[in-house]
């Protein structure tokens, strides 16, 4: 539950993310924060996340003034959560003192809860990554139990292999390739099957066993 309700903003775009991870929607407040989140999906050591996790006050000038971060995350390896800030680059340039100050009181508030404190901004993503993120994402609810297993078996026999040549190893019917065809993008998200995520999935794509997730 959100500390802060992101009320709709007509300046940027705001909306809920579909978390597969946590298993609701999670608000945001701009695409950036969006992004965010679908990148969480990928880091497989991203246990859980939240948006608007807390809010602090502090005082300036005998006024008190409260602040709320953008996210709380959560990691499988028991490291400590971070809590991040999400603005975009210019923005944090233009009002560098106002920032300034919150980032300070965040961080020092974070530090003293056991937590650690991050920007993330536009210039830390991959567009390529993140393209192949929007495109693999789609896929990850799909339920078929039968034709990701024909898959993996093909895959566990052979070091490595591209999706048409998968493709023509699971069937000759152009129909059937295309059945199985978004249950290989699936076992991506799912990290059953690797890829490499820095260059833009295609069917010349090489794909290999996630041996780990044995």
């Amino acid at each position: 539950m959100p500390s802060r309700k992101i009320p709709k903003n007509y300046r940027s775009v705001t909306g809920t993310f579909p978390s597969y991870k946590n298993k609701c929607n999670v608000s945001y407040e701009s695409l950036l924060e969006r992004d965010f989140y679908l990148l969480l999906e990928f880091n497989t050591n991203v246990k859980t996340y939240e948006e608007q996790p807390f809010t602090i006050y502090y005082t300036r000038n005998n006024r008190t003034f409260k602040y709320t971060p953008d996210a709380l995350v959560h990691y499988f390896d028991n490291s400590l959560p971070d809590v991040y800030e999400i603005k975009m680059s210019n923005e944090i340039k233009e009002k560098k003192v106002f920032f300034q100050e919150k980032l300070n009181k965040i961080e020092e508030y974070v530090t003293n809860n056991d937590m650690n404190f991050k920007v993330f901004t536009e210039l830390k993503i991959n567009s390529v990554f993140l393209e192949n993120a929007l495109f693999l994402y789609r896929y990850r609810d799909l339920n078929n139990k039968i034709l990701p297993l024909n898959i993996l078996t093909i895959c566990k026999k052979i070091d490595s292999i591209s999706v048409k040549d998968l493709l023509n190893e699971l069937d000759d019917n152009k129909f059937k390739q295309a059945e199985h065809l978004p249950y290989i993008w699936a076992l991506i998200f799912h990290n059953k099957l690797i890829v490499n995520m820095q260059e833009k999935i295609t069917n010349s794509s090489i794909l290999r066993i996630n041996n780990e997730e044995d």
